[in-house]
């Protein structure tokens, strides 16, 4: 973490301090605002400003102790002599006044002292004074900072009104500044829910983000994974929180304090019971002081800040805090609340340290798995005892642990689950429930479906039945069998709602890998639109998974930009929830876009997240997706180590059929970029030909594709063929690029048109390459020109790329000359070149010698850099 904290978001403040100072019209800049929003901060910085600028700076401190003392606070801009008194025994302060006013030019040689004056306030009247005269004198520019609810003097309000003092009012960062802010005070990005977490907790403000974040660190709550941040502990609450927090409600009636710590406990709660149960003007004095907020519309009524709440509650003696929750829990059961209030009352009376009856914790489970609390689910359930716990009650935890990510438990308890007596529905739910935790839990898809298969001796009412076959078929698609998939989906007859959801979730990823990619995302659209209308049911995924796949289906057309768009909204939805599987999927999403649009570093930062949170929270299938696309995005890069650390840790885990085909472009990628390009080629070769076996259309054509990208190995007849079986325009693209190869100049330039207008800027870049060398190759110079600016301005998007076809832009090499080429750049001696290509040596020196003459270079030494590869 950065030793000192940047300053964020605070650039039109900025701009308004530097423009006062440059105009010699104002006497200063006044910096209003609440409690650790960043006043002083951003004071400091137009000191810092104004001393680059040449100007001399000052600071001085208003205090309690210093406010006792006249001048005190300001005894740096005094003379040595306070002169003698007049007449009447006082200090003659007009004479003393302009006295240090001249002593401070001639000090500073005639030039504008900038002085910051913090907590202005708190400054003696002499020292306010004092200040005043040499601000209207010209000679300093005053800085003043004033906390909310504090008087803003007499003398500073008279400079404002006059025109001669700017004014700037701080809030408390906006969403996008605070996630800045994070990034750069940690060193790197940060997962998207932990931000969120950090952004709910801390409302934006600056000096509470900073004292959490500490505070997280020195737990370990807050650990890097793969270069990005993750919040995977509870968050404390620190001295300094305490303190800071202590400043704002120390002073508090007796009265108000209650209804803070009330609020603490058990809010949001009703407008018109607090107003019955505290004195008049309570509220009224906590709204004004800004403490608490006031739903009108809703009657409700809550703390202004969240983290107020956490730092209450720490400091709360036990015995009080048990006290204040066992009697709303009793308030809310007389008056016979319904709904929600189960969920409060069940969480209540555990937090109150009481055992619930097992019915109240069931209901607060129900209520809050509708939330997708799983945390809160797995809580209540465990507190019922054993023998109250029945079918419903084993889904309900058998699920929350699921999501939750401890999937052994999870199948202990859906399996005793199993043995109980239940509805065909609930039969269902818990069968779908298991064989989910078995495929993408446990990572064995033969036990889901075997599962499955047993749950039909059981359940065999229409829907119900319906529903296992849907379920069957996701097994199949997440697998990697998508045409196995849909040749059970096509059994299907069912049209019940919740049946139509399930086939969606299964039907619209095996469309698009099998290239009917309109129709997957038909098929997803239609789905969402579904579940919505569905409602919250348990043993079903959340609804934003298949905004997942409507975002695979739109990246497998070549819609990359409306796939990234999606993807963003969606994480966006499930980091509220904190659900980890959601979020690895959508942070796996946006890493793979990425890749598709050539941003390499952003999908790098993506994939990191995903293969962090797949980690987190032991979902070792996805996990394995996540370190694949990174491994990619590594050796695109050419950081050949990187990758194959990548893949070692992928290979650490258990196999995962989804998508299996296309998680070996890493492996073949990063041999490529650790210098094995005959290792490359089959292991595009072997993967295309797998892809073609199991039906994964789009996969086989971006394998075959690669594999004319890095060897020049014609597999344009396949291309062809797959571009007619497939609805995508970026499978069209590739074989379009594939077709020209390295001979036709106007069809390479089309193709550069295809991938740009899809957004694919580094295949665009490479087709715009290879056209640039073709037309050079003809004798075209003025097309060869145009082509590689072209070239270069698309490169120049794609984020440290150093890929074959980019390495040697405008530069006429043969195919074996730019397979030799990248050898020698990345170190590798002519002997072992020749031996890795099965040539000689003299070939090897020879293929050299010509490189070195088209790439004006003399040795080896200074190959990498013509290739823009160091």
């Amino acid at each position: 973490m950065v030793p000192r904290w940047p300053i964020v978001g605070r650039q039109a403040e900025l701009a308004v301090f530097e423009e006062a100072l440059a105009s010699g019209e104002h006497a200063g800049l006044l910096i209003h605002g609440r409690a650790g929003v960043g006043k002083t901060r951003l004071a400091d910085e137009c000191r810092q400003l104004a001393a680059a600028a040449g100007h001399p700076t000052e600071r001085v401190f208003g205090s309690r102790s210093t406010a006792e003392v006249p001048l005190g606070a300001v005894a740096v801009l005094l003379t040595g002599e306070l002169g003698r008194p007049g007449p009447d025994g006082q200090l003659d302060t007009a004479a003393l006044f302009e006295q240090s006013r001249r002593a401070l030019d001639q000090r500073h040689g005639g030039r504008r002292l900038v002085i910051v004056a913090d907590d202005v306030p708190l400054l003696d009247s002499a020292s306010l004074a004092l200040l005043g005269y040499l601000a209207a004198q010209g000679t300093i520019f005053l800085i003043a900072t004033v906390r909310n609810g504090e008087p803003v003097p007499d003398l500073v309000t008279g400079l404002w009104r006059e025109g001669r003092l700017e004014r700037v009012d701080l809030a408390d960062l906006s969403r996008a500044d605070f996630g800045t802010l994070l990034h750069l005070a940690l060193g790197g990005p940060v997962e998207a829910g932990t931000s969120r977490e950090f952004w709910r907790i801390t409302g934006g403000n600056p000096l509470y983000v900073r004292e959490l974040v500490l505070g997280c660190l020195e737990s370990g709550g807050l650990v890097e994974r793969a270069g990005v941040w993750h919040l995977e502990g509870p968050v404390p609450s620190t001295a300094r929180l305490a303190d800071l927090v202590g400043q704002r409600i120390d002073g508090l009636s007796a009265a108000a304090r209650s209804v803070v710590e009330l609020l603490a406990l058990c809010q949001p709660l009703e407008l018109e019971y607090l107003e019955a149960a505290t004195p008049a003007g309570v509220l009224e004095s906590l709204e004004r002081a800004g403490l608490v907020t006031i739903a009108a519309a809703e009657g409700e009524v809550r703390l202004a800040h969240p983290l107020h709440g956490t730092v209450v509650r720490a400091a709360m003696p036990k015995f009080r805090g048990r006290a204040i929750l066992l009697a709303q829990a009793a308030r809310l059961e007389a008056a016979g609340r319904a709904g929600p209030a189960a969920l409060r009352i069940a969480v209540w009376r555990l937090d109150a340290g009481g055992q619930p009856d097992p019915a109240v914790l069931v209901r607060g489970a129900h209520l809050a798995r509708y939330a997708h609390d799983f945390r809160t689910v797995a809580r209540l359930i465990e507190a019922v005892p054993d023998a109250d716990l029945d079918a419903a009650g084993t889904l309900l935890l058998g699920e929350a642990l699921y999501e939750l990510g401890d999937f052994g438990a999870a199948e202990r308890v859906l399996a005793r689950g199993q043995q109980l007596p239940a509805s065909e529905h609930i039969a269902l739910r818990l069968a779908v429930t298991r064989a989910k935790n078995a495929q993408w839990g446990l990572c064995e898809p033969e036990r889901a479906l075997a599962i499955n298969a047993a749950a039909r001796a059981t359940v065999t009412s229409g829907p119900l039945a319906e529903e296992l076959v849907a379920d069957e078929a996701s097994v199949l698609t997440f697998s990697g069998q998508p045409e196995r998939a849909l040749g059970v989906l096509e059994r299907m007859a069912g049209t019940d709602r919740r049946t139509r959801v399930v086939r969606a979730i299964a039907a619209a990823p095996a469309l698009a890998v099998t290239g009917r990619t309109a129709a997957a995302v038909k098929a997803a659209e239609a789905g969402y639109a579904d579940h919505l209308a569905l409602g919250e049911e348990p043993a079903i995924a959340h609804p934003a998974m298949h905004l997942v796949n409507q975002a695979f289906a739109l990246a497998e057309a070549g819609r990359l930009a409306d796939a990234e768009q999606l993807a963003a909204e969606g994480a966006e939805i499930v980091a509220a929830y904190r659900l980890p599987i959601a979020q690895i999927f959508f942070a796996a999403s946006l890493g793979r876009v990425a890749t598709l649009q050539g941003r390499l570093a952003t999908a790098r930062r993506y994939y990191a997240e995903a293969a962090g949170l797949a980690q987190a929270h032991r979902f070792a299938g996805p996990r394995r997706l996540a370190l694949s696309g990174l491994a990619l995005a590594h050796a695109l890069r050419g950081e050949a180590d990187a990758a194959a650390q990548a893949l070692a840790e992928r290979d650490t885990g258990p196999a995962f059929g989804f998508r299996g085909p296309e998680q070996q472009l890493a492996d073949a990628w990063t041999a490529h970029a650790s210098g094995r390009p005959a290792a490359a080629a089959r292991l595009f070769r072997d993967a295309a030909a797998q892809a073609a076996a199991t039906g994964h259309r789009t996969a086989e054509a971006w394998l075959l594709h690669d594999l004319m990208r890095t060897s020049g190995e014609d597999t344009s007849a396949r291309l062809r063929d797959l571009a007619l079986m497939c609805d995508s325009p970026l499978v069209s693209a590739r074989a379009r690029h594939a077709s020209a190869r390295a001979r036709d100049a106007q069809e390479l330039t089309g193709a550069a048109g295809d991938f740009e207008a899809l957004g694919a800027m580094l295949l665009a870049a490479e087709a715009a390459s290879a056209a640039a060398e073709a037309f050079s190759t003809a004798g075209h110079r003025r097309a060869a020109a145009a082509a590689l600016r072209r070239a270069k301005a698309l490169a120049a998007s794609c984020e440290g790329a150093t890929t074959p076809g980019l390495c040697y832009a405008g530069v006429p090499l043969s195919g074996r000359e730019r397979q030799i080429a990248m050898l020698a750049a990345k170190g590798m001696a002519s002997k072992d070149i020749a031996e890795r290509l099965f040539l000689s040596v003299r070939t090897v020196s020879n293929h050299l010698q010509h490189t070195y003459t088209k790439l004006g270079v003399a040795s080896r030494a200074s190959l990498a850099e013509a290739l823009g590869s160091s």
